[in-house]
């Protein structure tokens, strides 16, 4: 059975090291100890649950949060602000959970685990040989996973989800890049690279691009 991979980010050294040999009895761990090498990782790697300090070196943990959050993976924040409206602020954010420091390791152990399996299970999309699972992250071309980026993945998901449903550039634009401002032909550019890993993997025709209307997936016969 395959572990599930946790990804903790965490400046304190001693903690760090702490979590990642508790975590490791049970679940594949990766220790980081800044916002950018979270965000790295999580752009190339797939992860079941985040383990997320608030109080970064490099960057505020809740712009980590908002930046993960289009992932789809949970996210259990851990951080010395206890007060409400921290709280309510890491929720809007994107966590699944929030911890106050200091903690009993057991106790973030048993929302480690409540948190995978609350998202252990959830809606699989398929067409023909490519089966994607949002709440996982993992997207197999007949059982055999094919790697994608964050973005990739987001707008693999998007068009699988709702097959049939003809989404315009500017649609994609608004949900997969958030408030930034991509160059005006990310999109396309998106679009060509996720086509290039299907064709590498002998999967054609999956994304259609409509001229002057968009792009969709359609549901297969």
């Amino acid at each position: 059975m395959e572990r599930e991979r946790i990804l903790v980010v965490e400046d304190d050294i001693a903690l760090a090291r702490a979590l990642g040999d508790e975590l490791r009895r049970a679940h594949d761990t990766r220790v980081v100890h800044t916002g950018r090498e979270a965000l790295i990782l999580a752009e190339t790697e797939r992860f079941d649950l985040i383990v997320l300090d608030l109080n970064l070196p490099d960057m505020d943990g809740l712009d980590v949060a908002q930046q993960l959050d289009g992932l789809d993976t949970p996210i259990l924040m851990l951080t010395a602000r206890a007060d409400v409206r921290s709280r309510v602020a890491g929720l809007y954010a994107g966590a699944s959970d929030y911890l106050a420091k200091p903690f009993e390791m057991e106790e973030l152990l048993a929302r480690v685990y409540a948190q995978l399996r609350t998202h252990s299970h959830g809606e699989t999309y398929c067409w023909g040989p490519v089966t994607l699972s949002p709440a996982r992250r993992t997207c197999t071309v007949d059982g055999v996973p094919l790697p994608l980026t964050a973005l990739e993945f987001r707008l693999l998901a998007l068009l699988m989800g709702a097959q049939g449903r003809v989404y315009s550039k500017d649609t994609l634009h608004e949900r997969l890049y958030d408030d930034t401002m991509p160059a005006s032909n990310a999109v396309e550019a998106l679009v060509s690279r996720l086509r290039t890993k299907l064709h590498e993997v002998g999967v054609e025709h999956v994304v259609e691009n409509l001229r002057g209307l968009g792009y969709v997936i359609r549901e297969r016969a």
